[in-house]
């Protein structure tokens, strides 16, 4: 996605527009509005020649996942709705600074590039606006758009260009002119020593944060079986900690 050429035609064939030209916000840009407030690390977050600004992120399950290896895919799919909601809140803050007016606000998308089909229908394509319950006809208008691509449906796609992309997401061989200028990236990529290095670090960092995640719930738990009045020993036991660590927290 850091390839202009190959990340504006990708989204032009999803969105299907004409982008004469975009260019990058950032690459996995981290956006934290208060110091209290979840950050986030949005994969490729780029902006056309209009403003538009495009949260592209892929999302897999199972052994694949780097960030959700330890949970089953259920649990993910619940998420995802959840993580565009916060994605669009995040973007929304990041794009209307101090002085600026709500309609200042530009188009935002969200979308993600799924090895599984996210909402179960079969469709190759799910795309989410606002409308009005009583008017479905009726949008309101806040300009976002929650796109989810489910690689599993390519065959369904009536766009080529589009279909043969999803089936190389799904693990096939590329096909088409653009999935074959995809593969010679991502292999140009994947032998590339300091990519290399800033994913094993990236995946440190996770594994970082997940024990750190971890620590925090078993502190909160021997607090409160503290404060129930069990055992310094047996609240060791239960939460994983060490006597010393339960001991400091009375």
């Amino acid at each position: 996605m850091k390839n202009k050429e190959l990340c504006t035609h990708l989204i032009e064939q999803i969105l299907h527009i004409q982008i004469k030209d975009i260019h990058y916000l950032e690459t996995e840009k981290n956006v934290s509005v208060r110091l209290d407030s979840k950050s986030i690390r949005l994969d490729v977050y780029v902006e056309d020649e209009q403003g538009t600004v495009l949260d592209i992120e892929m999302q897999t399950v199972g052994n694949t996942s780097i960030l959700f290896r330890d949970k089953d895919e259920t649990t993910v799919l619940k998420e995802l709705p959840l993580r565009t909601r916060y994605y669009q809140s995040m973007i929304s803050m990041d794009m209307l600074r101090k002085g600026m007016k709500y309609r200042d606000l530009q188009k935002s998308y969200v979308i993600f590039i799924c090895t599984f089909d996210p909402f179960g229908k079969g469709l190759p394509l799910y795309s989410f606006r606002y409308r009005s319950k009583e008017n479905s006809s009726l949008e309101l208008g806040d300009l976002t758009e929650n796109i989810f691509l489910n690689a599993k449906a390519e065959e369904k796609v009536p766009d080529t260009e589009l279909s043969a992309f999803l089936s190389y997401v799904n693990g096939n061989v590329a096909k088409s002119t653009f999935t074959q200028a995809v593969d010679r990236e991502a292999e140009r990529v994947k032998n590339n020593n300091d990519w290399r290095n800033r994913v094993m670090t990236w995946e440190m960092d996770v594994k970082i944060m997940c024990e750190d995640a971890a620590k925090k719930k078993a502190i909160e738990i021997a607090k409160s079986l503290l404060k129930d009045g069990m055992p310094i020993p047996k609240v060791a036991e239960h939460t994983n900690l060490t006597i010393e660590e339960v001991t400091a927290l009375t």
